[in-house]
């Protein structure tokens, strides 16, 4: 038989996006990578479940199988979304379907779980002991482990491997083998076109992304305060609400809020925007445990990319990064009014910058690379010497 990789968790179709509980950015960076494993290296199986809050905020029975993309072969699972009981249905329906896709398909040649959930543990140790078949833990968020890493979730720290899109969390980790795979882009966006080059009439500072606290849009309102000029505008694009920001659109006609919007539109109000900021906050638990992923969004566009510094960023990023020298919202504001302000020429420099950082190290394609060369020559051959 073909081998396979069998990813817990998935990409799910652009109206599924709209559900609260699922993560547009997640959905991206999944969609990227298993594109390029898919295509180049080996097919893909997916499992996964929808997510939805517990009942009765959500559905009782959640997910049908057109929420899901149909761009790789997939097992969606059905739940009963019940407190206290949906964690341990997850980890049955999980199971039970692992074994089902085992029979029908032979074993994968890897599990990978995007996230170390307790149904992602039962799937990736069960196939580990029963399967001989390594279980590999990606981390994409997650709360403070604590210094020895005795809050991590439950069971991944016996998987065979482990990646972490956190530089911080990778170079914290006490499990190997590891490795740091932050993100990726498909291709540079960078075409100027009549449509698509920033507004002559305004300058447009634009966020995307969460409106909860861990994205920073309070912090950004704050700081927009302090600059003045009516053709300078905010705009905000993301699923949610925020009391903050309802409050600051009234006082301030500049600040447009888009809301969630199509991937479509989205291209092309970032071509619209002059300046793009990502004022992810440091004081929030867990935000050292992630990586900003709309960082390399919106850096394919080669625009200039204001931002504060977590430790989920590995240190080239300063390279192509404009970084707040201090986090507060005296020195955002000067930072964005001073970027708008380049001459073309700065702008011109900035974006071959990005262009050749990103083309050299960031598409999916070398990242898909890396991740299989570390599989093949550190996840599999110690597992394979360890048993």
């Amino acid at each position: 038989m073909t081998d396979y990789l069998l990813w817990l968790g998935g990409v799910f179709v652009e109206d599924a996006l709209k559900h609260p509980a699922v993560s547009t950015a997640a959905n991206r960076w999944q969609k990227g990578l298993l594109e390029a494993l898919n295509q180049k290296h080996f097919p893909v199986f997916e499992l996964l479940h929808f997510p939805e809050p517990v009942f009765p905020k959500g559905k009782l029975r959640p997910g049908v199988p057109n929420d899901v993309a149909s761009d790789f072969d997939n097992c969606l699972v059905n739940y009963w979304n019940l407190p206290v009981f949906r964690t341990m249905d997850l980890r049955r329906v999980y199971l039970k379907a692992f074994r089902n896709i085992c029979k029908r398909r032979g074993k994968p040649l890897a599990v990978f779980s995007y996230n170390p959930t307790p149904w992602a543990a039962a799937v990736g140790l069960y196939a580990q002991k029963y399967l001989q078949v390594p279980w590999v833990d990606v981390c994409a968020d997650h709360y403070e482990p604590g210094p020895g890493w005795e809050s991590y979730s439950p069971g991944a720290e016996r998987a065979a491997g482990h990646v972490f899109l956190s530089c911080h969390a990778f170079n914290s980790c006490p499990y190997w083998p590891k490795m740091h795979l932050d993100g990726g882009i498909n291709r540079l966006r960078f075409e100027p076109d009549a449509e698509n080059s920033p507004a002559e009439d305004k300058k447009i500072i634009l966020y995307t992304g969460m409106l909860n606290a861990w994205g920073g849009v309070s912090f950004l309102l704050k700081a927009f305060r302090l600059i003045s000029g009516p053709d300078i505008e905010l705009w905000i694009c993301g699923p949610g609400i925020n009391s903050d920001l309802e409050a600051a659109r009234k006082s301030d006609p500049r600040i447009k809020f888009q809301g969630l919007v199509s991937e479509e539109r989205l291209q092309r109000i970032y071509r619209q925007a002059a300046v793009l900021v990502n004022p992810r906050p440091n004081n929030i638990n867990g935000n050292t445990m992630n990586f900003p992923s709309k960082v390399l969004e919106y850096l394919s566009y080669g625009k200039p990319v204001v931002s504060t510094w977590t430790p989920g960023l590995s240190p080239d990023y300063r390279e192509v990064l404009e970084v707040l020298p201090e986090e507060n919202e005296r020195c955002l504001a000067e930072t964005l009014q001073n970027v708008l302000q380049w001459p073309d020429e700065r702008k011109k420099q900035n974006s071959v910058a990005i262009g050749n950082y990103l083309l050299n190290h960031k598409t999916w394609e070398k990242q898909s690379d890396r991740l299989v060369d570390w599989l093949r020559n550190d996840v599999l051959l110690n597992f394979k010497q360890d048993k």
